[in-house]
């Protein structure tokens, strides 16, 4: 096949030998197809600068456009307000979404990833729980666009994305509780494999060693997002021999855990144990105590996502990678 023209499946299809249809599946991963043809396909498609293009164009054009959302919770009012945000613009422009949950489980995603690939996705928001490079690598072949949020991997290179300055937020909400004058700070933390929660935990770490207040890794747990984690972490830390004053936690789910454990062992807040948190904002005020909170911009997070997929589906020429940080947004509350 000559490298300089445009390749089409049925140029891939003369090649192989192959029927058009068969490459398609073989492209797509959908329908019943031999590893042995599908390896000889994705090969082929590897060998032209143009393929990837040419081929996801293809097909792509058998179906209305479509955007595809994955994310780890999808009943997180943070991640609703995120996929709000992506459905007004795609709604505007034209693309329908489709949605899948992973729920905090690298498997899932996967799959997840899988049936997008199936439906023939025109792009992907992807706030992922891991390192599915493989499967990412695949869109890229295919030049189906991914953007990032929340969590961006290490291990993929040249990528859009769009965050908050999770270190630059944790800083923040842990020099706002030294200056209230606590010293003996915990934290649960996300899980420390995905970015999100390690900056996080990096910038408490920093606001810590600034202020010369050591820590204290029986006050520090490990948490996955979840609430029963929350729960779990909680209790282990007020069960210290001598428990912090205050915990810094997250995300909203392991927060609400935690509050309800701390209730639960007869403990109060903040005359007990202070919190603060990370994108618990309560907008009806109907939560007692409400959090104090880092909030990050969920509903932008996901205007800025689909509008970047969009702009990179239409363009004429080749765009230079997006990695938008936003800024965090705090909100006071009587937790501590």
């Amino acid at each position: 096949m000559n490298k300089q023209q445009p390749v089409r499946l049925r140029d891939l299809a003369f090649e192989l030998n192959l029927s058009v249809s068969t490459i398609s599946r073989a492209i797509s991963g959908k329908g019943r197809i031999s590893d042995k043809t599908r390896v000889r396909v994705l090969k082929a498609i590897k060998k032209s600068n143009y393929t990837p293009n040419d081929v996801a164009r293809s097909l792509r054009m058998q179906n209305a456009m479509s955007l595809g959302i994955i994310v780890t919770d999808i009943t997180n009012s943070f991640f609703a307000s995120v996929i709000k945000g992506a459905q007004s613009v795609s709604r505007e422009m034209g693309y329908s979404i489709l949605l899948s949950n992973s729920d905090e489980n690298i498997l899932y995603e996967a799959e997840a990833m899988q049936l997008m690939l199936e439906k023939q996705i025109s792009g992907l928001i992807l706030a992922s729980v891991g390192n599915n490079g493989p499967k990412i690598t695949q869109f890229q072949n295919l030049n189906i666009p991914v953007v990032f949020i929340d969590n961006t991997p290490e291990s993929v290179q040249s990528f859009d994305s769009v965050s908050t300055d999770n270190h630059k937020a944790a800083h923040s909400l842990t020099t706002r509780l030294i200056e209230k004058g606590y010293k003996h700070i915990g934290m649960i933390t996300g899980p420390l494999n995905q970015s999100s929660g390690r900056q996080r935990y990096e910038g408490f770490q920093s606001a810590m060693k600034e202020h010369g207040i050591p820590l204290r890794d029986e006050w520090i747990r490990e948490g996955n997002f979840q609430m029963e984690s929350g729960r779990l972490m909680m209790r282990q830390i007020l069960e210290t021999p001598i428990p912090p004053k205050a915990v810094i936690i997250c995300n909203n789910y392991m927060t609400y855990g935690a509050a309800k454990t701390i209730k639960e062992m007869g403990k109060s807040i903040p005359a007990d144990v202070a919190l603060a948190s990370f994108d618990t904002d309560d907008p009806t005020s109907l939560s007692s105590p409400t959090i104090a909170s880092m909030n990050q911009p969920a509903v932008q997070i996901g205007t800025k996502a689909a509008e970047i997929l969009i702009n990179r589906l239409t363009a004429k020429h080749p765009l230079s990678h997006t990695n938008l940080v936003l800024e965090p947004v705090f909100t006071d509350g009587d937790s501590w």
